[in-house]
């Protein structure tokens, strides 16, 4: 079975060796510059756990790091010829950091259309240090959701989940569709994680502003920032979101 008929059953595939453990250790550097102090999440980050969003729109490095072709060249046949950065997220999860409950990522924006998360390891992710559970196959539709504290939380539980094994540098590409969360940190070190969200150019996003990082264009890597894309610019794509907002909000449970 090839990787993309794996992500269509699954709902993910988990790539090994993807970056090596030198590469990790360079990012990670990047990412707790002080320049990244501007990006950390106040609201998500809690105690030993840290959240920093939109890293690549400070960092050059880091354009670099969710252009590069070798990604791109991976990511094209999951998503298209032409994609852009709708978001990044480095994760610290440190000593006595608690659960990130059960959730798809389309819960918290309200999107229908799938849009692409690359987690990759920057260190070991285990069973003990928080690492990441999937479902594998609950990628086909949206899912009962509620807000707790500042999360949506799934409402269910979940069957067969499994455990993602990683090792540093290795990556996973799944579903914004499929479920996920991670569990406490019991060790007494940090589990890092970088989270690149890619979304097809055909698709819109009308959470984030311009300008906008497109990595690939005609199935070719091609980094730059532009004021828009053709999902934006497609009035189909506005009329959809809208008309959609008040179904999503009734499966979401939104208040």
């Amino acid at each position: 079975m090839s990787l993309q008929q794996t992500f269509n059953q699954q709902g993910y595939v988990v790539v090994k060796n993807f970056f090596s453990p030198p590469e990790m250790e360079a990012l990670i550097q990047q990412i707790e510059s002080p320049q990244s102090l501007q990006c950390l999440d106040q609201c998500l980050s809690k105690g030993t756990l840290r959240f920093y969003a939109n890293l690549y729109r400070h960092n050059e490095y880091i354009q670099q790091f969710v252009s590069q072709p070798k990604l791109i060249n991976f990511l094209h046949p999951f998503i298209g010829s032409d994609f852009w950065v709708r978001w990044d997220q480095a994760v610290a999860k440190g000593p006595g950091a608690k659960t990130f409950p059960w959730h798809q990522d389309n819960a918290y924006n309200g999107f229908k259309q799938t849009h692409y998360q690359l987690w990759v390891a920057l260190t070991e992710m285990t069973i003990d240090n928080g690492g990441l559970w999937l479902v594998p196959g609950s990628h086909h539709q949206l899912l009962p959701h509620r807000p707790v504290n500042q999360h949506m939380v799934f409402q269910g539980e979940p069957e067969s989940p499994k455990f993602i094994t990683a090792e540093v540098g290795d990556i996973v590409l799944f579903s914004s569709l499929t479920l996920h969360k991670t569990t406490p940190n019991t060790t007494e070190g940090i589990r890092w994680a970088y989270v690149i969200e890619y979304m097809s150019t055909n698709d819109y996003d009308p959470g984030i502003e311009p300008p906008f990082l497109r990595v690939a264009r005609n199935g070719q890597p091609r980094a730059e920032f532009v004021q828009s894309y053709r999902g934006r610019n497609n009035p189909i794509n506005r009329l959809k979101h809208r008309l959609s907002r008040r179904k999503i909000s009734q499966i979401l449970d939104w208040q």
